[in-house]
């Protein structure tokens, strides 16, 4: 089942892809970062395991932004505007999981 994991704690406070690896394969989940969760796409560590963990990664850019990085600084993901988020979230998955 095509599964969205939202994701807004720091890579210091949860690490989220203990649960999605339990919940979903790989190829059937999409991970979205808000918040302090951006870091995890910003850090090489952290962007590896989300990487092994889901297909897809998107970082919302405004999140980004307010916290002064761009999609260069990047080292896994793509940074997109809030509609990309909504049309993953509606239409190219099944389900929602707030982790």
């Amino acid at each position: 089942m095509k599964t969205a994991f939202v994701v807004i704690r720091s890579p210091q406070e949860l690490d989220p892809t203990h649960l999605m690896r339990r919940v979903a394969d790989r190829t059937d989940a999409s991970v979205i970062l808000f918040e302090d969760a951006v870091y995890n796409a910003l850090r090489k560590e952290h962007a590896e395991r989300l990487d092994k963990a889901a297909h897809e990664i998107l970082v919302a850019a405004d999140d980004l932004e307010a916290r002064g990085f761009s999609q260069k600084d990047l080292k896994a993901g793509k940074a997109v505007p809030y509609e990309d988020i909504v049309d993953c979230i509606m239409e190219r998955t099944e389900r929602t999981v707030t982790v």
